[in-house]
Order: C-alpha cells, then sequence, then structure tokens
C-alpha cells in the first residue's frame, strides 16, 4: 500500500497550533504562555502506558497494510467532530478490504496478567463509539494487541457486548471469534529446528575469549532446515525474518571450532516446549504477530518506545510470503485463521 504523502512540518505544526490554542483560549503567537512542544513531548515519554498504547494504535494501521487484504485505511479520531443528539467517539480506524467489507475499529494494547485479564469497555465509551459507526453506516469491531502474547485479537461488538451496553473482552474468547483472518492474518508453520549459522572471516582474528565469548569478524550467513541448506536468496530473507521475529525461541549458540580458530557459531530456533504429538510441523506463530515484532524492533531502544511508526513503509515490514508461497527447501504451513462460534471455551 502507498501512503499519500502529506508535509506535517508544514500543515501538521500550525494545525496543532490551532487546537492547542484553542483548548487554552489563546491566539497563535501567544501559544508559549501555556505550551511548550518539548515540555508536552517530554511528558507524554515518560508516560508507559500512554506510549505502548498510542503505539499499539499506530502498530495496528502498519499490520493491517502489511497482511495485504486491505485497499484502504485512513485514520478516523484525527479530529474532534461536530455532532447533534447522542454524544459520540470516532474509533480508531476506517478499514476497507478488498472483499468490499468496510469497518470501523478501535484498537487497544493490553499486557493481561493472565489469559482471563480482560479488556474492558464501559457503557458510556462504547456507546458513543457505535453511535459513530452507526451514524457513517459501517460495522464496529474492537482490535486488541496482546502484548506479552504476541497476538491480536479481530472481533465484532455485537459478539461480546453485554445486556448494560458493556464489553467484557478476555484473550480465550476474543482469541476463539477472532476475524483476524479476513484482514489477512495467518498461522505459519514449518519444522523445526531453523538453523543459522554465523561464518567467521577467515583472513581476520578469531578465537574463544576466558568468557566463552566467540571473537570474530562475520564474513557470511547460511540458513538450514530439515538438515539442508537454504540456497534460494528470497528463501534465505524469509528464514531471516522467522529466526528473528517468530514466536519460537532460539537456543544457546554453539561454536563450531578450526583448531583455535572459530569457523561459525551456529543457533538453532525452535517452539517453546514439547513437541507435538503427530505432526512433523511446529506454529511459529501468527503474520500478525511477526509483522508486530519487526515493529516493536524498528520502534523500541533500551525498551523504551522512541517512536510511535518506523520509517519503513509497511511493505517493508511484511515477511516476504503470501497464500501462494511455495518453497524450494523452506516448507511452510499456512493455516487460515477463522472465528469459531460454538460456545465460548472458559477453560
Amino acid at each position: 500500500m502507498k501512503r499519500v504523502k502529506r508535509q506535517p512540518s508544514r500543515f501538521g505544526a500550525v494545525d496543532l497550533a490551532d487546537q492547542v490554542g484553542r483548548e487554552f483560549n489563546l491566539p497563535l503567537d501567544r501559544l508559549s504562555e501555556k505550551f511548550s512542544f518539548e515540555v508536552a513531548t517530554k511528558l507524554a515519554r515518560e508516560n508507559r502506558s500512554l506510549m505502548y498504547a498510542r503505539r499499539a494504535e499506530r502498530m495496528f494501521e502498519y499490520v493491517v497494510a502489511s497482511l495485504g487484504k486491505a485497499d484502504l485505511i485512513t485514520a478516523e479520531d484525527v479530529s474532534a467532530p461536530l455532532y447533534a443528539g447522542i454524544e459520540v467517539q470516532a474509533p480508531d480506524y476506517f478499514v476497507s478490504l478488498k472483499t468490499g467489507q468496510r469497518f470501523f475499529v478501535e484498537v487497544k494494547n493490553t499486557e493481561p496478567k493472565t489469559i482471563h485479564t480482560p479488556v474492558t469497555f464501559g457503557n458510556a465509551y462504547l456507546s458513543r463509539l457505535k453511535h459513530y459507526a452507526k451514524l457513517k453506516g459501517h460495522p464496529l469491531l474492537i482490535a486488541v494487541y496482546w502484548n506479552d502474547l504476541r497476538t491480536w485479537t479481530i472481533n465484532k461488538v455485537e459478539d461480546f457486548e453485554t445486556k448494560n451496553g458493556t464489553i467484557i473482552l478476555r484473550f480465550v474468547d476474543a482469541y476463539q471469534r477472532s476475524i483476524a483472518g479476513d484482514f489477512g492474518d495467518r498461522m505459519v508453520a514449518t519444522i523445526p529446528p531453523l538453523v543459522c549459522r554465523i561464518h567467521a572471516a577467515s583472513d581476520r582474528p578469531s578465537s574463544i575469549q576466558k568468557n566463552n565469548q566467540a571473537s570474530f569478524t562475520i564474513s557470511a550467513l547460511s540458513f538450514y532446515i530439515e538438515n539442508k541448506e537454504i540456497l534460494n536468496e528470497r528463501e534465505q530473507q524469509i528464514a531471516f525474518y522467522l529466526m528473528f521475529h517468530s514466536a519460537w525461541e532460539d537456543e544457546m549458540p554453539i561454536a563450531t571450532m578450526n583448531g583455535e580458530r572459530v569457523a561459525y557459531v551456529e543457533i538453532a530456533a525452535r517452539q517453546a516446549g514439547d513437541k507435538s504429538p503427530d505432526q512433523a510441523f511446529e506454529s511459529l506463530g501468527t503474520l500478525a504477530g511477526m509483522i508486530s515484532s519487526y515493529y516493536k524492533w524498528l520502534t523500541t531502544t533500551d525498551d523504551e518506545v522512541v517512536r510511535l511508526t518506523p520509517q519503513l513503509e509497511p511493505a517493508e515490514l511484511a515477511p516476504g510470503f503470501d497464500d501462494a508461497y511455495r518453497g524450494e527447501v523452506l516448507r511452510l504451513w499456512l493455516f487460515q485463521i477463522e472465528p469459531n462460534y460454538e460456545p465460548l471455551i472458559r477453560g
């Protein structure tokens, strides 16, 4: 997807100044009496919950764009709408899918203590969102990024609204009835382990230090799966992506020596926990989860959110494969995620 070009340094600054001026009832030439951009930004950065929430909102846009099923995504809550009658609140996004489906989406970020810790919507809050969606004629969805689980769920409001007009959304319930598959999300699997070899340059110093750390200059990377080397350049790029951003865990690096020199260091990635019985492949996680992992890596330094959006475009965050992928060596299983409308699984 392509982004419409704007000039925030030119037009965004004066728009922000106008809004701040209205808040403090000041003309543009007197804003500095009550407002400092540097101070406001500093206070926002010091608020961890705010930064994570705002980043999740931006991340949703990139994830949906990267999944490739949308033809238009617009930020819906960028202005204060005028309304008459019942109070309204603009959801975070409007999304048009290539299937013709159109939705408003409210985005949430959460780090639940357990998979049963809920995301909640109060009656007044939900009512404002629903009335806005009703006036503009598109269904309202709730998208939640479950941070520690590296998983997105997207749910229809009517699937979880209570008689009191509230929502109590637990991960196990949200995941069961998620329509993220309509947005292009897939469960991805392959044969473990996925192995990366980091080769040492033969013409540079190379050794194992007393603290058991390998010291060498990297000359090349190679990837292996099912005891076969991945030679196709596209598959190498996909393997690199999966090593860094899938849900698999990297094992301790193992150095292979050539005499006193390090020949290469090998890192194997595989699923956490025991192997699933009666199947060769194991889940790497979801596409949306991998894209989100890459997004967080691009916007985080020393566990601190330093950017809300990366410099890269959404297409550059995608893993490089789709439903039509057929690998030469790197075999992938792609499972479409569909909602299950059987009674909710509470256990």
